[in-house]
């Protein structure tokens, strides 16, 4: 289905039935992320996946957007009451900006090595990361731009690209490759945040965090201060950033075990 955002509209899929579950992919990502997880959920769930504004099959950003009033649109258009919100890093920002912009809305959060808006970097790989992205942007070298992003996000800073599936690294790398063309050529708007740096006791409980052993030290920290304003935390050997694809089962287990729970 379509969903009418304000200069856009939003692709989006719902699956199942039961307490909703909306899933939000990380940045230059898509909803196809979720491939391993959508259906797995749907048993028990009904379950909402979407492509945020610029990323997969949703139109482009025409202009300045929240991505979290898009997510109170999908939320709204689909029907979902007391949703709960599985976020992963960029999916947990605008998880975390929607919960603190929208406090009036029941939301129960899943943030997957999720970042925070307003965070500064500070890991020495993902810095090194960005400067082999920035090179190769001035380049214009879109295939050395993307092995960067892939090194930061998905091999993470303990890996080297073939200890990584390789499966799972090109699926990742084709979703990157139409990302990056989205966001940088199509795309003309900014994505605008809440900025919930030091909010993290603000956000609803309960909160679920989940973070891989193999992550950044950036994200690691993240998590870590969710689990000190009470989340419960869920630390997943093994995995780098994208948890859900490195360790599914695991995953799957951890957000089962929560949902049992809420």
């Amino acid at each position: 289905m379509r969903i009418a955002v304000e200069d856009g509209e939003l692709y989006c899929e719902t699956a199942g039935s039961g307490r909703d579950v909306v899933l939000l992919h990380g940045g230059a990502l898509d909803a196809s992320m979720w491939d391993g997880q959508f259906e797995a959920l749907a048993v028990d769930h009904r379950v909402t996946r979407y492509d945020a504004r610029s990323h997969g099959r949703s139109t482009p950003a025409r202009g300045d957007y929240r991505a979290y009033r898009d997510l109170a649109d999908v939320l709204r258009q689909v029907g979902a009451e007391r949703p709960v919100l599985v976020g992963l890093s960029l999916g947990g920002r605008t998880a975390i900006d929607f919960a603190l912009a929208y406090p009036e809305v029941p939301v129960t959060l899943v943030l997957v090595a999720t970042g925070v808006s307003g965070m500064t970097f500070t890991d020495p790989f993902t810095l090194e990361c960005r400067r082999a992205q920035a090179d190769a942007a001035a380049r214009a070298d879109a295939e050395g731009f993307v092995e960067a992003m892939l090194r930061a996000w998905v091999d993470g800073p303990y890996r080297a690209p073939e200890q990584v599936p390789a499966a799972m690294r090109e699926k990742c790398a084709a979703m990157m490759r139409d990302g990056v063309v989205r966001l940088s050529v199509e795309a003309t708007g900014r994505m605008l945040e809440v900025g919930a740096v030091g909010r993290l006791a603000e956000l609803p409980k309960p909160v679920l965090t989940m973070v891989g052993t193999l992550d950044t030290t950036d994200i690691r920290r993240v998590s870590d201060e969710l689990a000190a304003h009470g989340a419960e935390q869920v630390v997943i050997d093994g995995a780098a950033h994208t948890v859900n694809l490195d360790r599914p089962d695991a995953f799957l287990a951890a957000l089962r075990a929560f949902l049992a729970k809420v």
